[in-house]
């Protein structure tokens, strides 16, 4: 057994996460089920973490020990925790850091799946926003305009409408900036809210919504993401894709 496979085989998994695919370099996408965060904030948010063991804020990276070893898992970039997907991450420690350059200069490909309230009238978009992020209380909201604004943009597809009641529609969304809430935000902003979201979305129609389907969550999935760098003087590439959820296919189907 190599020393990354044995590594990863050893990963403390949080529950119903699971490993889609792995480079020989030591790049590893993982699953993410709705509900579980990327990264704990307290001991308490462990057992529902990506990895159940130590979490290095200052370092972003997770730590675990087995026998007189110890492992790192390295977090590139983050899903929101009713989100989905795809999410990537490192055990090669020297190589970290030269993939987060990747993800801060934009180099990185991220596509995800979006069923939002409403009929897209278009079949591609390219939006773009500047956005401000507020604190209200203990949370944080983003929202469109005002002093401080970033910008915000995605090229955005739409693979499906439904014109019966109720009326939803299939968006692939391609962020090209991170800004937080950024897709949920956007779609939000075009009368289209992603079905599901308790923060920016048509609050009556997603209870109208939680009667007909199950289980209840927001219907963002992070469904694959593409990086290429360079490692030792070789260009490196690597994918990884996260099947669509079946309550995606179930909602479409959806009538009241």
């Amino acid at each position: 057994m190599t020393d990354l496979a044995r590594i990863i085989e050893h990963i403390p998994l949080g529950r119903g996460v699971s490993v889609i695919e792995t480079h020989p370099e030591g790049l590893v996408a993982l699953e993410k089920p709705v509900r579980i965060l990327s990264h704990p904030n307290s001991k308490e948010e462990r057992i529902r973490s990506l990895l159940t063991c130590h979490w290095s804020r200052q370092r972003e990276r997770y730590l675990w020990k087995r026998g007189d070893e110890t492992f790192q898992f390295h977090l590139l970039h983050r899903l929101d925790s009713p989100t989905s997907g795809v999410i990537l991450g490192c055990v090669n420690s020297p190589m970290t850091e030269i993939l987060r350059k990747q993800f801060s200069s934009r180099r990185v490909s991220k596509s995800y799946l979006a069923v939002v309230a409403g009929l897209s009238r278009e079949k591609h978009y390219h939006w773009k926003d500047f956005m401000r992020r507020r604190r209200t209380g203990l949370s944080i909201r983003s929202e469109i305009g005002g002093a401080g604004g970033r910008l915000a943009e995605s090229q955005v597809e739409t693979l499906l409408t439904k014109i019966s009641s109720p009326r939803l529609s299939l968006l692939n969304l391609r962020p090209l900036t991170g800004r937080t809430h950024q897709l949920r935000v956007q779609c939000a902003q075009r009368k289209l809210p992603i079905v599901g979201d308790r923060t920016y979305g048509d609050f009556h129609f997603n209870r109208r919504m939680r009667k007909n389907i199950k289980p209840d969550r927001l219907f963002l999935h992070a469904s694959s993401i593409h990086i290429h760098w360079t490692w030792k003087g070789r260009k490196q590439h690597f994918q990884a894709r996260s099947p669509t959820p079946p309550e995606f296919d179930a909602i479409l189907k959806v009538k009241f």
